[in-house]
């Protein structure tokens, strides 16, 4: 009998379909085996077990035993994650190697120039949009901390600033360097001392009282503010707004600034 609730764990883990999920499973419980006793054991089509076993050697996990009848061998799972880890190490390496390309291709100009181009065509008025996904937001984040020139201004919940530290330290730290001021209004809740001593290495810090908001303005020029709690909402519909408007970031970081000569330090 196949543990159903082991299958759907090795189905999720090892990216497998259901149908390798128990075969393996099944085979890892007999060590050595033929397709149709694995046909019997998981009641997967006999004339499937072939393609799925040769689908399972392909990825590592099975080896096949020559001989009359041919057999099947499992392969030990500690091998299988350290042959994974190597796969996706040397995935990773390739598709990062084949980004940092493009920018050396001569093509890549022309990319800029259409997106230069395009902007300055585009309505400042239509340069806002919602983000939706806490990961998207922080790509954002990581875009706007890269771009900056000037000045970061960020107001946000303690546990939020973990997060900022722990994804954007160095981009900030990047931008520190650059000479951009960075002004952090953080509530002390669930901020960390290892994150609050970060924090103040990037620029002031002061504590944010009173007034659960979430908001980041860039040079005075883009905004992106949060339309919740982090606290309150599932990171997949953690929604912000961002808006290019100078005259709107301005008035907001006027008002932050007021109440910024307010605030204690931390």
């Amino acid at each position: 009998m196949i543990d159903e609730r082991l299958v759907d764990t090795i189905k999720e883990h090892f990216d497998l379909n259901s149908y390798e999920a128990k075969v393996w499973v099944a085979l890892l419980g007999r060590g050595i085996t033929s397709a149709g006793e694995l046909a019997e054991l998981t009641s997967v089509p006999r004339s499937r077990t072939y393609d799925i076993l040769e689908s399972l050697e392909r990825k590592g996990l099975v080896i096949m035993r020559l001989g009359k009848p041919i057999k099947y061998i499992s392969v030990n799972p500690t091998e299988v994650i350290d042959k994974l880890k190597k796969q996706v190490d040397l995935e990773l390496n390739d598709r990062l190697k084949r980004i940092d390309e493009v920018k050396e291709n001569p093509i890549w100009e022309e990319v800029m120039g259409l997106y230069e181009n395009g902007v300055k065509k585009v309505d400042p008025t239509q340069i806002s949009g919602a983000i939706r996904g806490r990961h998207h937001l922080h790509d954002r984040f990581e875009e706007l901390f890269t771009e900056s020139k000037e000045e970061i201004v960020l107001a946000t919940s303690g546990i939020e600033m973990n997060r900022v530290i722990e994804y954007h330290y160095p981009a900030l730290r990047a931008a520190k360097e650059r000479g951009v001021k960075i002004l952090v209004a953080v509530s002390k809740e669930g901020l960390t001392d290892k994150n609050l001593k970060l924090s103040k290495e990037l620029g002031e810090v002061k504590e944010l009282k009173g007034l659960d908001t979430r908001f980041l303005i860039t040079d005075g020029n883009e905004i992106i503010f949060m339309l919740t709690s982090d606290q309150e909402v599932h990171p997949s519909y953690d929604t912000g707004v961002w808006i290019h408007s100078p005259f709107f970031s301005q008035s907001i970081r006027h008002m932050f600034v007021h109440s910024w000569k307010k605030m204690a330090d931390l």
